[in-house]
């Protein structure tokens, strides 16, 4: 199974659900609070955010 990764510049919505340490496992943030190497809910998993220019390996 590949690794899921997005860039941070194709991060398009106003606010994401980023891990966290809470019960619930993750809370609801702004696009301006994502940095790189958090993890995003996209399609139900999470996915590592990584920076511009780094490509993907399989």
């Amino acid at each position: 199974m590949a690794k899921r990764t997005i860039r941070i510049s194709e991060l398009t919505c106003s606010t994401y659900n980023k891990k966290d340490n809470s019960p619930r496992g993750c809370k609801t943030v702004s696009s301006c609070d994502i940095n790189v190497g958090d993890y995003v809910v996209i399609d139900n998993y999470f996915t590592l955010v990584v920076a511009d220019g780094k490509e993907q390996s399989e």
